[in-house]
């Protein structure tokens, strides 16, 4: 039903009021950025907010992104928010990009590029303006379509939260910035009443009612049939999504305590330990995996339920196993890890041997001569003394056969594995040694321990031991030098 005139104006501005007020923007020495597209939605948020802004001492910025897919209707749609910008007194920011062009080489639709691209200039806007964060004009309709979208894709109950009135996120280029959604509350209805109240002509976007597109596809034909089964089905979706919130948010505080016992922030994302994982519920380990992405992307977007179930399925998979999702998320399987990176340039990725797992038995390794395992040569030579003067580097150690305990073997490291680092006069367990030096999870068990007998010796590439170091009477130096094959 279309609201009066007066009515229209004070309904939806007493909402977004109080949305201001509920989180704290109410004379914030910092700027809003808002997202302006020219259509109804966002036009009502730009005029209500700037109608708002004297008393609410609101700093506004407008920010328009022309996504280039429409041909001259994007470019009339950019120079028509342009010129609303300026008549409203107000600062604007925009940018072009051909979308389209992004898809080249892409498995992710058009749409989510779009969504892509535009947040990425969202986010440099607000970072530039040092803003508050962006408001964008989601409505209930949006929030609607947007549950059942991801009911149709399939998904558990963090997708039935739909979108939230404030959300931090982080764009696809890094930036984080906070995303206020001030016209959640709002129908599409009251939002073209507001503009014809105040005699507004927004920009009409007909792609969007073309049914090219999933969600074009639910608004025009979908949404409209499930209304014959229920008129108010929007308003029943809605209540759905706040009782989701509800107990998402209980369950979500549990989800956060696990994942400080098994996720570990490294330099290129987060790995996650297997074993620990394993040992979680199964109600609760794909939320510790969605949580997970969560960290990584800084938006639940397209992380859907099948997502979730092969990324577990991976997770107790075969060691080397990769998966790649949506967002450019790259999952790969270490033997005790899991690995999640975003967008990963090759340097990021795991090496090729760290992917090989080293054998749990120790391999002998002759001496002298040369030893191959999975991923490595080992050279052995017996020097005559005194040592050669040179740095040995990382990957090579000089040793005292005379003070070895038994033959020389290789393997991976063990739990209970304790050494005595060179410079220390008492033991240490591995698993803290590792710690200490931040090595990252998922590369320990690619790093080579060399043994005698049952001494560990060498934690190949950081730290050999304090037991069979070189002495001013040493005779019989050995000399290992490990490299990739």
């Amino acid at each position: 039903m279309i609201l009066p005139n007066r009515r229209a104006i004070s309904a939806l501005e007493s909402r977004v009021r109080k949305f201001i007020f509920d989180n704290g923007l109410a004379r914030l020495p910092r700027p809003l950025v808002i997202g302006v597209s020219g259509g109804p939605d966002s036009l009502s948020l730009l005029y209500a907010l700037h109608r708002l802004s004297p008393k609410l001492g609101l700093d506004l910025h407008v920010a328009h992104f022309n996504h280039g897919l429409r041909g001259p209707a994007s470019d009339a749609d950019a120079i028509f928010v342009k010129d609303q910008a300026e008549s409203l007194g107000l600062p604007f920011s925009t940018a072009k990009e051909y979308v389209k062009s992004r898809t080249k080489g892409h498995s992710r639709s058009l749409e989510e590029q779009a969504r892509e691209a535009r947040y990425n200039f969202l986010a440099r806007v607000a970072h530039k303006q040092n803003a508050a964060g962006v408001a964008v004009a989601h409505t209930s309709d949006d929030q609607a379509e947007t549950i059942l979208l991801h009911l149709i894709r399939g998904t558990g109950l963090r997708g039935l939260v739909g979108m939230k009135p404030v959300s931090e996120a982080i764009s696809p280029a890094g930036i984080g910035f906070t995303l206020f959604r001030p016209l959640l509350d709002e129908s599409r209805a009251h939002t073209e009443a507001y503009c014809e109240a105040l005699d507004l002509s927004p920009r009409i976007d007909h792609t969007n009612l073309l049914p090219e597109t999933l969600r074009n596809r639910l608004r025009i034909e979908l949404l409209p049939q499930l209304r014959q089964y229920n008129p108010r089905f929007t308003d029943a979706l809605i209540r759905l999504a706040e009782s989701a919130s509800l107990d998402h948010s209980f369950i979500q505080a549990h989800v956060d305590e696990i994942a400080t016992n098994l996720v570990e922030q490294v330099e290129s994302g987060f790995s996650i330990s297997r074993r620990k994982l394993s040992e979680v519920h199964p109600a609760l380990r794909r939320r510790v995996l969605a949580h997970t992405l969560e960290l990584l992307t800084g938006s639940p977007i397209d992380i859907e339920t099948v997502h979730l179930g092969a990324l577990e399925s991976l997770a107790t998979g075969d060691t080397g196993s990769t998966l790649e999702l949506p967002n450019g998320i790259h999952a790969s399987l270490g033997y005790e890890d899991l690995l999640l990176i975003r967008n990963p340039t090759p340097s990021a990725l795991p090496r090729r041997q760290e992917s090989i797992p080293l054998p749990d038995e120790p391999l002998p390794v002759t001496i002298p001569g040369e030893t191959t395992i999975p991923g490595w040569k080992i050279t052995a030579t017996i020097e005559p003394p005194p040592p050669a003067n040179r740095d040995p580097g990382p990957y090579t150690a000089v040793f005292d056969m005379d003070r070895l305990t038994g033959p020389i073997t290789i393997r991976r490291r063990r739990n209970g594995d304790r050494f005595t680092p060179l410079g220390m006069s008492g033991s240490k367990k591995l698993q803290d040694f590792l710690t200490d030096a931040k090595i990252p999870r998922h590369e320990r068990d690619s790093i080579p321990i060399v043994l005698s007998g049952d001494q560990i010796i060498w934690l190949v590439g950081h730290r050999p031991s304090d037991h069979t170091k070189l002495t001013t009477i040493t005779q019989r130096p050995l000399r290992l030098t490990l490299s990739h094959t």
